[in-house]
């Protein structure tokens, strides 16, 4: 088992337990451990999914709340509040989703918006923002698909970011495993959109306001230094960690910063002085027993 000396560990889930090839148990025994030994394991995750569903998803994956884990808090849900709370920090309730709505589910109304004041229009035109929805594409026969080439994409969110309006994206990693694939996701798209002059409001992982709101919610009274985030991604997982005043772990195999670092070519000290955060610890994986 993975030793560690926090009292609470937050750990992200794609990269870390969930892969695309689907859920490590040695990473969740991992967790189990942790949970024996008195600690408390919190899943932080950029999902739109709201905590109750994502916390059912993973029950039929065998990821089972107060088994493997304590509570999730999902960037969906951080998002979902803001929104029924009338906190949305743009103009008007009229909102034009990009992409798919919800992920694998036909809903035209994305589950963050379910049961608001705020209403989908199916013209851009007509609305008063952009939600980033799931970024997916549609083939010659109108089925659904996901991409890893993000220029697939680039048509498409520069006429949006065109238009003027603000976009509201409650997810920022920018991909995700799907399959072994590693496809574009919401973050891609909101980095781009930016580019192109358009403004983006952003619910999630790095920024530090979804680390204060589960600590506020679950453990205020556990000092940070005895927390420990474990997160695969730098650009997400360990800068909102020291932006929130968290020690924090980075894993690799199977994560995306591994996979950037391959890419470019460079060594882990070279990406952290790149990205500009850097990690307490670096493990292999999450768990001492290999992932599958």
């Amino acid at each position: 088992m993975r030793k560690t000396k926090a009292q609470v560990i937050i750990v992200d889930a794609y990269g870390v337990f969930n892969f695309g090839q689907g859920i490590s148990l040695s990473a969740i025994e991992t967790f189990k451990q942790w949970l024996e030994e008195g600690k408390k394991v919190y899943i932080l995750s950029n999902t739109t999914a709201l905590n109750e569903g994502a916390v059912n998803s993973y029950a039929k994956k065998g990821v089972i709340k107060g088994v493997h884990y304590t509570d999730m808090m999902t960037s969906g849900q951080f998002a979902s509040e803001d929104i029924h709370a009338d906190k949305l920090p743009v103009e008007g309730k009229k909102y034009f989703v990009f992409g798919t709505a919800n992920f694998k589910s036909a809903n035209p109304v994305p589950a963050i918006f379910d049961g608001s004041a705020y209403e989908a229009v199916a013209d851009v035109n007509e609305a008063d923002f952009i939600y980033c929805g799931i970024p997916q594409l549609k083939d010659e026969n109108g089925e659904v698909y996901d991409t890893t080439d993000e220029a697939e994409f680039l048509p498409l969110v520069k006429a949006l970011a065109q238009s003027g309006k603000p976009m509201v994206c409650a997810n920022p990693d920018k991909t995700a495993n799907e399959g072994g694939r590693f496809v574009v996701r919401q973050g891609t798209i909101a980095e781009m959109y930016e580019k192109f002059g358009g403004k983006v409001v952003l619910y999630g992982k790095p920024d530090r306001r979804i680390f204060d709101s589960l600590i506020e919610r679950y453990c205020p009274d556990v000092c940070r230094r005895d927390m420990l985030m474990v997160g695969d991604t730098v650009r997400t997982d360990i800068k909102g960690a020291c932006l929130a005043g968290i020690p924090s772990a980075l894993v690799l195999e199977g994560g995306v910063s591994a996979r950037d670092m391959a890419l470019l070519h460079m060594s882990p000290e070279d990406y952290f002085e790149r990205e500009g955060y850097v990690p307490e610890y670096v493990w292999d994986r999450v768990c001492e027993e290999p992932l599958f």
